[in-house]
């Protein structure tokens, strides 16, 4: 029940990281056609566009921590044997993570006093609703590092 939940959450990820790809492209692609056409385009466009550009990101960066495809920095895996290995995936991830839920907590607090602001990114859209993806994925991507540190490290042989 629980692998099912996973499978559907981890395939509502891929799709809206596919439909933010695509929103994106189409408004750009809007935004050329309607200005070769005389006109002056969507004046929320490129806002709307930068705000598309950050939730890819967060998406991105979530589904990489989901596949443990992140950059990271591994030196001494090479060097150590698979015990010590094991304890530096530990250590490094459990690491990961709480600078992950450090900087969700503080991105939480600038929803907070953007609520409080009550300004709006474009149209009518408020600007804390735009930069909400912040801490909730960076709370998703600690969650999945704490996961993680649970697990064997991946090895560099299965990224390949």
């Amino acid at each position: 029940m629980f692998n099912k939940l996973l499978r559907i959450l981890h395939w509502l990820e891929d799709s809206l990281l596919v439909t933010l790809i695509i929103s994106m492209l189409l408004l750009s692609v809007g935004q050329i056609a309607l200005r070769n056409l005389g006109f002056s385009g969507f004046l929320w466009a490129e806002t709307a566009n930068r705000i598309l550009v950050l939730w890819l990101a967060m998406f991105g960066a979530m589904r990489a921590s989901r596949l443990q495809n992140h950059i990271a920095i591994d030196l001494l895996s090479h060097y150590t044997g698979p015990r010590l290995h094991r304890i530096i995936h530990v250590i490094t991830t459990l690491f990961a993570a709480t600078i992950c839920f450090i900087a969700a907590y503080y991105s939480w607090q600038f929803i907070q006093l953007e609520i409080e602001d009550g300004s709006n990114a474009f149209l009518k859209v408020p600007a804390w609703f735009c930069e909400a993806i912040i801490p909730f994925s960076l709370t998703v991507i600690a969650l999945r590092f704490l996961f993680h540190s649970t697990r064997p490290p991946v090895s560099h042989e299965q990224h390949a």
